[in-house]
């Protein structure tokens, strides 16, 4: 499923740019900082004439690896085909990563004796869940799930990520499972004399 976005994360930015008759600006996408991507990737259509630019490689219609720079504009010089030249500066847009809410979780307090029900998380995004057993682990315990069943007692961490883009909240929901010992009445006999 395609995410579409006007001037943010992720997405294909369709804005109406300054056109010359030469060239043609059709889609700028940005780049994915959630899956380490750092570069755009420009689409144009260009009348017979030879395009250059000061960032990025040109292939054929598309200029990939583009680094925004300080000022987030690429230049693009059309040469037509009677040596006339024009110049076009294409604004990039800024593209600040979109990131799913930290899910929702109940911790659990349970007596000694009782199975441990799994933990269910709840997100208000369409975010999928990970499950850690430290906030600072890089490998989760159970991936893409909105359920998980926890080994012992003791805090788990869950975090939600977007699946398409990689994404995950900022924070994460700690969740307690903490066992109970069971405490019985003390009882005591006593002898009744008559």
């Amino acid at each position: 499923m395609a995410i579409w976005y006007i001037c943010t994360y992720c997405a294909v930015y369709n804005c109406a740019f300054a056109q010359s008759n030469a060239i043609t600006v059709k889609t700028i996408v940005c780049p994915n900082p959630c899956k380490g991507e750092s570069t755009y990737l420009l689409v144009f259509e260009a009348t017979s004439g030879k395009v250059s630019t000061n960032r990025g490689t040109i292939r054929n219609d598309t200029i990939a690896g583009i680094l925004p720079e300080n000022d987030f504009k690429v230049t693009l010089t059309f040469t037509s085909v009677d040596s006339l030249v024009s110049t076009q500066i294409v604004p990039l847009p800024i593209c600040d990563p979109i990131l799913p809410l930290p899910p929702l979780v109940n911790s659990q307090s349970l007596c000694a004796g009782t199975s441990i029900t799994p933990f269910k998380a709840f997100t208000v995004d369409g975010a999928t869940v990970d499950w850690y057993d430290t906030p600072h682990s890089s490998i989760p315990l159970k991936s893409e799930t909105l359920q998980f069943i926890p080994p012992r007692a003791g805090t788990y961490y869950a975090r939600s990520r977007f699946t398409a883009t990689g994404c995950t909240s900022i924070a994460f929901t700690p969740v307690v499972v903490e066992i109970k010992r069971a405490v019985c009445p003390v009882m005591s006999i006593r002898k009744v004399s008559k």
